[in-house]
């Protein structure tokens, strides 16, 4: 008997967690390991189990998809996330495959491609339903205009994007982008929760970006921070075998 993949299904509706739990019992290599109703459930069952994979169908939730992706891969990394959405917007599909969404299914279109989407992105691939794709690599692109107020930023400030933030502000971005919060940052620093929100005030007012979210969004896109940093920092503080400045200059 082949690998047995363990999955978790967070969803808010009733009617469609059954219809998913029912889709997904019909797949001899799936393991339904735990169910959830909401966003909290999502970060105490990954923790908890590791998962495979997470099917994310979240019901008005308090954390959104991309705030949430990076606290459940502080907990679980290896775990791939789906998610189920009504929204069509190309905005919020970047967003959260930037947060490190695997997959990104419209409800009313894509719901007979959830098992073929679960078996790509546990073998580490994608999928992006093909209404928003084109768009979203669009609002990516080095070349092309990033969604709300990153359209301002020219290939100038891409060439200089290795003086725009210092290691320092690169280290917290970067610690913001795993999923830490400001009194996580704040205790490896030794400085107080208010400090790291002066941080994000000045480059809020430097990029004019309007809140974290964008901030982290525009880091990765134009390469102030780098996605293969993220587990070589956290394992850095949590062992803080070095001083957090050292560390942070990693990441250049």
């Amino acid at each position: 008997m082949g690998n047995v993949t363990n999955i978790v299904v967070v969803s808010g509706y009733e009617e469609d967690r059954k219809r998913i739990l029912a889709a997904l019992s019909e797949q001899n290599d799936f393991f339904i390991a735990g169910t959830e109703k909401d966003e909290i459930g999502a970060i105490i069952k990954s923790a908890q189990l590791k998962p495979d994979a997470l099917i994310l169908d979240l019901k008005q939730p308090e954390i959104k998809a991309p705030e949430l992706a990076p606290m459940i891969h502080r907990r679980s990394p290896a775990t791939a996330i789906v998610l189920l959405s009504n929204n069509d917007e190309h905005n919020h599909a970047c967003r959260a495959f930037l947060a490190g969404i695997s997959g990104y299914l419209l409800k009313d279109k894509d719901m007979d491609k959830l098992i073929p989407v679960l078996k790509i992105v546990i073998s580490g691939g994608y999928f992006i339903n093909d209404s928003v794709a084109i768009r979203i690599f669009n609002a990516v692109s080095f070349y092309g205009k990033f969604p709300g107020q990153l359209r301002d930023y020219s290939n100038s400030w891409i060439e200089q994007k290795e003086d725009y933030f210092s290691p320092l502000e690169r280290g917290i971005v970067t610690l913001v982008a795993k999923g830490f919060s400001d009194r996580e940052i704040a205790e490896y620093l030794n400085v107080s929760s208010g400090t790291i929100r002066n941080y994000f005030t000045a480059i809020k007012h430097r990029t004019k970006l309007k809140n974290r979210i964008q901030i982290v969004i525009f880091s990765l896109v134009y390469g102030h921070i780098n996605l293969d940093h993220l587990n070589i920092i956290e394992d850095e503080v949590f062992s803080k075998t070095s001083s957090m400045i050292d560390i942070f200059k990693m990441i250049k």
